[in-house]
């Protein structure tokens, strides 16, 4: 093997941890192409330990005029290895960073998914099944911008980490995936550090606006619930809005064991559209609004969107999501009283017109 080939690659990493912290398993996931039978977090520690060894050498050779230029490299590769950190900045204190994609949490998810997804097992017995991950749409976001923008063609999801991962520690429990023909898929959505199943066997989907507000969907965020409506029903939910908000448009939502053409409970109001199953279930729940807009209630004095009373202004603001939302309106000075949801566009209306055609 030529010196180029560990340069390039050692390059490469270089330049991504001098702009971010990573953990030995995202850095590891960004070359998870090369090499077989290898863990991320192998990978990942095998490559800090050879930059580790090959910064301390620069040092030694008197190849780096400025010692502080690997100072960042070191606060991104971690605790574990700054022991050259020590020896050379012996005085300053070294800076602990949470990893840039996962927040140093992916070892506790696959832990968490693992004990959840066994614990379903062993109630259910013998069952085929496979693993799914959902994640978040900021994770889903930051991941693909992440890629792109350096260009990485060895990587390889964080999803597929984890399922691939937690499908041995099952395995070695004597549950082992089926990949071929299996009866549900057990998902883990990493945004409420929650399992559902998505069973071969029919679901309901239906269209549901909220015109209650604090009313959440699940009880996880509350126990005045609309899922108190189903006693114990399995829900999907694709996606939806803080319980603060109303939802004016029509969001998807997929129930087991319900057959009602119409519900109204809690201040939600839900149609049914139909039967769904395998593959037009996974399809809706993936697919998210890519513009959503508000109409903003707000008390502001400021000359801004469209006078209702006295100082009492009404805006309507397009956002990818409300996190987005939130961030266009923190520079405004006042006071927000209410916001609504009138209208999403993606391609969950897309599916749900041809659901409903």
């Amino acid at each position: 093997m030529s010196k180029n080939s560990l340069d390039n690659l050692g390059e490469k990493a270089l330049e991504l941890l001098k702009k971010y912290p990573l953990c030995d398993s995202c850095l590891g996931r960004c070359f998870a192409k090369l090499g077989y039978r290898f863990a991320n977090k192998e990978r990942g520690k095998a490559i800090k330990t050879y930059l580790v060894l090959e910064l301390d050498r620069k040092i030694k050779d008197h190849e780096l005029e400025d010692l502080n230029e690997i100072k960042e490299i070191l606060f991104n590769m971690g605790k574990e290895y700054s022991g050259i950190f020590d020896i050379y900045f012996s005085n300053e204190k070294f800076q602990e960073r949470t990893c840039y994609i996962c927040n140093s949490e992916i070892e506790e998810i696959k832990e968490d998914f693992f004990k959840k997804a066994l614990d379903f097992l062993k109630k259910q017995g013998k069952v085929k099944y496979v693993l799914g991950v959902k994640l978040s749409e900021q994770l889903s976001r930051l991941e693909n911008e992440f890629i792109f923008s350096n260009g990485l063609i060895y990587y390889e999801s964080i999803r597929n980490e984890i399922k691939r991962e937690v499908g041995k520690m099952l395995a070695k429990e004597g549950y082992e995936p089926c990949i071929e023909n299996p009866d549900i898929d057990i998902i883990y959505d990493l945004g409420t550090r929650s399992i559902y199943t998505i069973s071969k066997k029919y679901k309901t989907l239906y269209l549901y606006s909220r015109l209650s507000r604090r009313v959440p969907i699940s009880s996880w965020y509350g126990k005045d619930s609309l899922e108190e409506e189903f006693n114990g029903k399995e829900i999907l939910v694709p996606f939806t809005e803080p319980s603060e908000v109303r939802i004016l448009d029509e969001y998807p939502l997929i129930i087991s064991d319900e057959d009602r053409e119409k519900i109204e409970a809690k201040g939600y109001f839900l149609r049914k559209i139909g039967k769904i199953a395998g593959r037009e279930i996974s399809a809706i729940m993936t697919a998210k609004p890519e513009k959503r807009i508000y109409s903003v209630l707000i008390y502001s004095k400021e000359e801004i969107g469209e006078r209702v009373l006295g100082n009492i202004r009404l805006l309507t603001v397009e956002a990818r999501d409300f996190k987005e939302l939130k961030e266009k309106l923190k520079d405004i000075k006042g006071e927000i009283i209410s916001i609504d949801l009138i209208e999403s566009e993606g391609k969950h209306k897309i599916l749900e017109n041809k659901l409903t055609s």
